[in-house]
C-alpha cells in the first residue's frame, strides 16, 4: 500500500483536475472565454493531465486513459489555434 501522503497528493490532483473542468466550462458557457483563448486550453490540458494522474493511481484506468486523451486533444487544439495566428 502507498503511504497515506501518496493518497491525500492524488486525491487533491484529482479533486483540482476536476475543479479546473468545471471552471474552464464555466467560463466558456457564460462567454468569459473563447474555446481558443490559451486559458481554456491551459485549464483542459491540466484538468486532464491532474485527473489522469488521481485515476491512474487509484488503478481506474479507464478514466486515466480519457483523461490523457482529453489533455492531448487540449493540447493539440492549442497548438493550431496558435499556428492559425
Amino acid at each position: 500500500m502507498y503511504p497515506v501522503s501518496f493518497d491525500i497528493f492524488f486525491n487533491t490532483l484529482g479533486w483540482l483536475g476536476a475543479f479546473l473542468f468545471l471552471v474552464s466550462y464555466f467560463l466558456l458557457i457564460t462567454k468569459k472565454w473563447k474555446s481558443t483563448s490559451v486559458p481554456f486550453h491551459l485549464a483542459n490540458i491540466l484538468g486532464g493531465f491532474f485527473v489522469a494522474a488521481s485515476a491512474w493511481y487509484d488503478h481506474s484506468y479507464p478514466s486515466a486513459f480519457i483523461n490523457f486523451a482529453w489533455a492531448l486533444i487540449a493540447l493539440y487544439g492549442m497548438y493550431t489555434d496558435r499556428k492559425s495566428n
